[in-house]
C-alpha cells in the first residue's frame, strides 16, 4: 500500500483547484480509455503525491471504489519517483471490467510517458 505521505489529502486537492494556488502550479490533462489524469507540477515540491478520485454516482458500491483505489495505489507504489508533481487519477466505469494486468500496463504507460515529458 502506498505510504500516507505520498497521498494527496482532501485539503491539498481543494487547494489545487483554488484560484490562488492555480498560479503556483503548471497544469496538464491526459485522457485514456480507462482513466483521466491531471498533473500539477512545480519544481519546489520535494516528492510526488497521488490521489485517486472515484465518483459515488459512477461507482455505486463502496466495495468497488475501495478495490479500485487499492489496486491503483499498489501500482503507483512501484513507480519510479519523479519529483515535483501532484497527480490526480479519475477512473472511468470501464475500469471495473479490466484485469489487474491490463490496468497495470495502461497506468504505467500513461504515467511514465507523461511524467517523464512533463516534469
Amino acid at each position: 500500500m502506498l505510504a500516507k505521505k505520498y497521498k494527496l489529502t482532501t485539503v491539498e486537492i481543494k487547494d489545487l483547484f483554488s484560484k490562488k494556488e492555480r498560479s503556483f502550479f503548471s497544469f496538464k490533462n491526459t485522457r485514456n480509455e480507462l482513466f483521466d489524469i491531471k498533473y500539477f507540477s512545480n519544481p519546489e515540491i520535494k516528492e510526488n503525491k497521488y490521489g485517486v478520485i472515484l465518483s459515488g454516482k459512477t461507482f455505486k458500491k463502496a466495495v468497488e471504489r475501495n478495490k479500485i483505489k487499492r489496486q491503483i495505489y499498489s501500482l503507483i507504489e512501484k513507480l519510479e519517483e519523479k519529483k515535483g508533481s501532484f497527480v490526480l487519477i479519475y477512473p472511468k466505469k470501464i475500469i471495473t471490467n479490466t484485469t489487474f494486468q491490463d490496468l497495470q500496463k495502461e497506468l504505467y504507460n500513461v504515467l511514465n510517458n507523461n511524467l517523464n515529458n512533463y516534469v
